[in-house]
């Protein structure tokens, strides 16, 4: 009787392993990179850290203190969170917030949707395209102050160009920086002004670093315009859009000399940013204590808001430069 032999399976290869699956080896620590970052990092750190660690004391002893220069002796006058319950209750405080706000908000929405349709309008090869760049950076590069108090004198109501035109085709003069209805959208309206060019250069930078590739495919395909701006052209800027908005949002939370220059925080405290009603607490009412306290407060507001805004947009930039 004879047998016959059954049929030897063929092992997959790999699958005699699967009972013990492959650890990776460990990952070794680079230290001749850790130096190289260190080194980069340390000569920063040394000047910084220290600088650092004495405004956070000093700014400590100053919150928890009700030191007035205008009250000597006020400076050993401890107070603990006193002053922090008072900048929680300070209904100017609340105004200003409010206005630094609705500031930032109007201001940075505008200088973005002018300053990309600026730059996709010199975008690509027009005629005289250096020169209107060069004209286009001259109002960033005045200084707030120069560009408040032009501003200031083309709106006076009295002999001011602004209000000449404006009579003249009949429609009179206007006190537009003496009214609380109109102070704070004329403040708007110069920073706009002067640094709309600041995202003209940055997004005219970004588009011309863009890969020509897909644009290419969508000609061919015969795609639209708005097609190509809507799901190609902004898609691929996004990086680009979302670093400008912070850096502009960063510095228009810190206006002080354009508000300062052109209606001092009035009429009233219809136009009082938060920089311009620290500034009055410490150097008109000489209220150092308080002053330090809401300049602390609102840094570290900004800083909870911001960082970590900032730390996601700087990772999805690296992440699309290393695609």
């Amino acid at each position: 009787m004879s047998t016959t032999a059954a049929p030897s399976r063929r092992i997959p290869p790999g699958e005699g392993n699967r009972s013990a699956p492959s650890r990776r080896p460990p990952r070794r620590t680079n230290w001749r990179t850790v130096r190289s970052r260190t080194s980069l990092v340390l000569p920063a750190a040394v000047i910084i850290i220290p600088l650092l660690i004495i405004i956070v004391v000093q700014g400590v002893q100053l919150v928890t203190h009700a030191e007035n220069l205008l009250r000597p002796g006020s400076a050993d006058q401890f107070v603990g969170w006193g002053n922090i319950l008072r900048a929680l209750g300070d209904p100017t405080l609340l105004g200003s917030i409010r206005v630094t706000l609705v500031y930032v908000a109007i201001a940075v929405a505008i200088e973005m949707v002018v300053g990309v349709s600026i730059a996709l309008a010199l975008n690509g090869r027009i005629p005289g395209k250096g020169l209107i760049r060069a004209l286009v950076l001259i109002p960033m590069v005045l200084t707030p102050v120069v560009a408040g108090l032009m501003w200031r004198l083309l709106l006076d109501p009295t002999s001011g160009f602004i209000n000449w035109a404006l009579d003249a085709v009949g429609i009179g003069s206007y006190a537009f920086l003496s009214e609380p209805s109109t102070a704070l959208g004329a403040i708007i309206l110069v920073e706009v002004w002067q640094n709309t060019p600041f995202v003209v250069i940055i997004v005219l930078a970004g588009l011309e670093s863009l890969d020509p590739s897909p644009f290419e495919a969508a000609q061919l395909d015969g795609a639209s315009a708005p097609r190509v701006l809507r799901h190609i052209t902004l898609p691929m800027l996004a990086p680009v859009l979302a670093i400008v908005v912070l850096l502009r949002v960063i510095d228009a939370v810190k206006t002080f000399a354009l508000v300062n220059t052109m209606t001092k925080g009035g009429p009233g405290t219809s136009t009082l940013a938060i920089s311009n009603y620290v500034y009055r607490l410490g150097f008109e009412t000489f209220d150092i204590g308080y002053a330090t306290t809401v300049g602390f407060m609102v840094s570290l507001a900004v800083l909870i808001i911001l960082f970590p805004v900032a730390t996601r947009l700087m990772g999805l930039r690296i992440r699309k430069a290393k695609r």
